[in-house]
């Protein structure tokens, strides 16, 4: 299995404050890739580091096969690495089929036109609501624009922050549904999440942070039926 992301030993954080540690993780092409922790545990640090908004101060990231450590954000993007940042960060008035074509804006507009296609079709009811205004649309349907705006980026490799989050269970399982078809299609999804039990029933593999390291990893399946887990996120 080609693996599309890797950080290796590393660290980062906020001016002298050091908030992840020595942390290795791997995505593999058509594999959902989940992490698991407490708040405060340096989930989101991770990704922005990993996506370049934040410096690393040690390790290494590399994208298949190559390191970028010392590339931005926009080449990382270029690249085929995409973030889905918490909160979605949709422009509110401009129209679902606007928002989806600033994710492709790096592409020819003939190659956007086609992808955009693409997208909606995996999307049936965002085609269906194309030219409505995105601040209209319910929480789970914005979370649908922005994993599409992220697509539309030809990712290799997709990351999301705690994309359930303030949504009803039924869109929770339908994103996650969307999320194993992108895998199955081959992307790489890295996934940081709050609805533990839910996440691990999906994943390939997961990984656990406590106060900026790894405590543990391994499948979904085996780490539901760990201790860690079931005393400290399940309540059992």
């Amino acid at each position: 299995m080609t693996t599309l992301l890797q950080a290796s030993q590393l660290c980062a954080g906020y001016g002298r404050l050091q908030i992840i540690r020595d942390i290795s993780v791997r995505v593999p092409e058509r594999q959902l890739t989940v992490v698991v922790g407490p708040n405060g545990a340096g989930k989101t640090t991770l990704m922005r580091a990993l996506v370049g908004i934040i410096p690393i101060s040690g390790g290494s990231v590399t994208l298949a096969g190559t390191q970028v450590n010392s590339l931005g954000v926009s080449r990382r993007v270029a690249n085929g690495l995409v973030l889905v940042p918490e909160g979605r960060h949709l422009f509110a008035q401009m129209t679902v089929e606007e928002n989806l074509e600033l994710g492709g804006y790096l592409l020819k507009q003939s190659e956007r036109r086609a992808l955009l296609d693409q997208v909606l079709a995996l999307f049936p009811r965002l085609a269906e609501r194309r030219k409505q205004l995105a601040g209209t649309m319910s929480g789970g349907e914005q979370q649908m624009v922005a994993v599409g705006r992220a697509l539309m980026g030809k990712p290799k490799c997709m990351l999301l922050d705690e994309p359930s989050l303030g949504l009803a269970p039924k869109m929770v399982t339908e994103l996650f549904r969307i999320l194993r078809q992108i895998c199955d299609a081959g992307t790489g999804v890295l996934l940081v999440e709050q609805n533990v039990r839910q996440a691990l029933s999906v994943c390939d593999h997961a990984y656990i942070l406590e106060q900026g390291q790894v405590v543990a990893d391994g499948s979904g399946p085996e780490l539901l039926q760990g201790e860690r887990v079931r005393r400290s996120y399940l309540g059992l």
